[in-house]
């Protein structure tokens, strides 16, 4: 079971896929569909699970 939060490198967000386990303060389960928008700031991560869904917001890095 893998913890995702805003702090979570984008690499490893990018990694998770269909059927891997993860969890994010209450709400854990399987990854039913993975969605990632992206904005000038943000990289949006959706991850659809079996009854609810998590959100992760990721700051963009600007080098």
């Amino acid at each position: 079971m893998i913890a995702v939060n805003d702090q979570l490198p984008t690499s490893t967000l990018l990694e998770l896929k269909v059927g891997d386990t993860i969890t994010s303060g209450n709400q854990s389960g399987i990854i039913q569909k993975v969605e990632i928008s992206e904005t000038d700031e943000f990289l949006m991560f959706l991850f659809q699970l079996e009854s609810n869904h998590i959100m992760v917001r990721k700051l963009k890095q600007v080098c």
